[in-house]
């Protein structure tokens, strides 16, 4: 797991590269976080553990017998706290800094308690392989990933050692997670976890509150009502929507008068019509501020206003008075028969 500055490794024995002529690489730069490295956007190496260091760098280590893969230890001689300085581990990313700076990862600055330019020493450390890391989230965010030990896996790719105290920063899905290192095997204070098995193991996130069993019950019930009172609501707003669309739309034809071109009687169209559609049929209403007369009503089309959903198919045939049915039961030709020529009698 991780990954290391490989490429500059030098073809040696093992016996030559833990001889005990291995000589320490020590120096000290000025430290910028990655956001100020002008060659190139290089703000993904914030959510890693590896360093740019200038190529003189380079120069000096190949020509030392040591350990590889590449890590260092940084320290911040500057600041002190309970007699034990700010320090941390890392690998190198590229040897392409300019002279005499180093530039690392936000947090990092922030473990180190580093200023922009601050002095921070740099030493070349071999580190035991990593059995073991465990690991605590700093917000129960973290709880929101479905695949905690895949995203991890991933993340820690970046890293080539990993210290106790240490509080790393991993983007995963467009969002920062910072994670602090609480305990590693088998060194008790650091470890190396280039090209090693690792176990991980992980802590409650800071804030975290374990449920109970009574809280549970609690909760689901709550839920459950309010599920419940939330589906009720719904039907009653759905039905209050339904009825006022339907007051909205309801259709009122013939609002304006008519005239007649017959001058018959008029009858009153009300008293045909069903009582299901009476209930619905209203008058149409005259404008504010005009006045008119009972005959301009009764000349008034009325208004057949119904419901959503109903259907109308016309009233009730009645024929109109003097109409050829209310003649039916008449006799028909009364008259006597005339001719114009007698008949002869034989």
């Amino acid at each position: 797991m991780g990954g290391g500055f490989g490429g500059f490794m030098p073809q040696q024995s093992f016996h030559m590269r833990y001889s005990g002529r291995q000589r320490q690489f020590r120096r000290f730069y000025s430290a910028y976080p990655i956001a100020a490295y002008q060659h190139g956007n290089k703000m993904d190496a914030n959510y890693g553990g590896k360093i740019f260091m200038p190529p003189s760098s380079l120069d000096e280590i190949s020509q030392l017998e040591v350990v590889y893969p590449l890590l260092f230890k940084l320290q911040n001689d500057e600041e002190e706290e309970q007699g034990k300085k700010p320090r941390t581990h890392c690998g190198v990313l590229e040897f392409t800094a300019e002279e005499g700076r180093v530039y690392l990862p936000q947090w990092m600055m922030d473990t180190l308690r580093l200023s922009p330019g601050s002095a921070v020493e740099v030493i070349n450390v071999a580190l035991l392989h990593g059995s073991l890391v465990k690991l605590q989230p700093q917000s129960v965010d973290f709880l929101d990933i479905s695949d905690h030990r895949a995203v991890l896996e991933n993340a820690l790719r970046r890293f080539s050692a990993l210290t106790v105290g240490d509080i790393i920063t991993i983007e995963y899905n467009g969002r920062e997670y910072r994670i602090a290192v609480r305990e590693t095997q088998p060194s008790p204070s650091a470890i190396n976890i280039v090209e090693t098995d690792l176990s991980v193991d992980f802590e409650p996130p800071v804030g975290y509150v374990e449920p109970t069993a009574q809280s549970s019950r609690a909760s689901l019930s709550s839920a459950d009502m309010n599920g419940r009172s939330s589906i009720a609501k719904d039907i009653h707003k759905q039905e209050e929507s339904i009825k006022n669309e339907a007051a909205n739309l309801r259709f009122q034809a013939f609002r304006g008068a008519g005239t007649r071109l017959s001058s018959g009687t008029e009858r009153n169209a009300d008293s045909n019509k069903p009582a299901s559609l009476r209930s619905y049929a209203s008058s149409a209403t005259p404008d504010a501020g005009q006045t008119t007369d009972n005959s301009m009503e009764e000349d008034t089309p009325v208004a057949l206003d119904l419901p959503i959903g109903t259907l109308f198919f016309g009233y009730r045939l009645v024929s109109p008075a003097g109409s050829q049915s209310d003649q039916q039961d008449e006799p028909k030709f009364q008259g006597q028969g005339r001719v114009l020529r007698q008949r002869r009698k034989r």
